[in-house]
């Protein structure tokens, strides 16, 4: 096989032996790569890092493990093979993915669920200022609802993560997870491999800014404006006046998207605060 000290390729490989390089990557379109499109595990991106550390250095970080006051609520669903049904002739509210609007809940249009659902997942059930999160799905991920109320004595929670009861306001919560510093350490930690998901140690490992006590009061203010103007598109869309609905729909989103704004301008030091 071999010529003296020299080894050919064909003599090891008596085929044909191709190796193709792909020449329609720049390195540029590998650091701005889709993290849901990545193949490995443990992706990394450069920006990412760099998005944090635009963090003003006179706020301290926690992550959310740290902040909590009560265990995160695991995902689970109603189970048509234990006989449990997802029905409008039931009396317990029924949240999931679909329920997570950008601007606040879905209360125009509500699922409802059996007692014997309800009985399994009372462990989920609804209370006011919980944060409903999306932990799986490509597209879904980092989808975020925060309960402002509670239609239905009894309620229940579909395939969402419950964040509830931390050291922290959780309306600040809610929206700092919305900015980009909260969305750009989500997207950090999909799963590559498998299909996209998220894992409860790793939703405890993402860190919060934490801002001054007023400041995250007067966001939870702000916020509860939006939601007033969210809540009355939901009571329109009820009553089927759909160009109001739109109206105010369009200006929820407006009002919050300048919050995240803001908020993430006090997070960069670049303002005082949100109002």
């Amino acid at each position: 096989m071999s010529r003296g000290k020299d080894l050919i390729l064909s003599d090891l490989f008596p085929f044909d032996v191709r190796v193709d390089i792909r020449a329609d990557k720049t390195l540029f379109d590998l650091d701005n790569a889709n993290p849901s499109s990545r193949w490995d595990p443990t992706f990394w991106n450069p920006k990412f890092d760099e998005a944090l550390s635009e963090i003003s250095s006179k706020y301290k970080m926690q992550t959310i493990g740290s902040l909590l006051n009560e265990p995160i609520i695991a995902p689970d669903h109603v189970r048509a093979s234990k006989g449990e049904k997802i029905c409008s002739k039931y009396n317990v509210e029924y949240r999931t993915l679909k329920d997570l609007l950008f601007t606040g809940l879905n209360y125009a249009h509500i699922n409802y669920c059996s007692d014997n659902a309800y009985k399994r997942l009372k462990r989920t059930q609804l209370k006011v200022n919980d944060i409903l999160f999306a932990g799986s799905g490509v597209g879904a991920i980092g989808r975020i609802g925060l309960v402002e109320k509670v239609i239905m004595k009894k309620s229940c929670v579909g395939d969402l993560f419950i964040i509830r009861n931390t050291k922290v306001n959780q309306q600040y919560l809610y929206v700092y997870l919305l900015t980009e510093f909260g969305q750009i350490q989500i997207k950090k930690i999909f799963h590559g491999v498998q299909s996209a998901k998220i894992s409860t140690k790793e939703i405890e490992s993402l860190s919060v800014v934490i801002v001054p006590e007023i400041i995250q009061k007067h966001i939870e203010s702000s916020y509860k404006i939006i939601f007033s103007v969210h809540n009355k598109a939901m009571e329109c869309r009820k009553s089927k006046n759909e160009k109001v609905y739109e109206k105010n729909m369009s200006k929820a989103s407006a009002m919050l998207n300048e919050l995240i704004e803001k908020t993430e301008d006090v997070i960069r030091g670049k303002q005082k605060d949100v109002i």
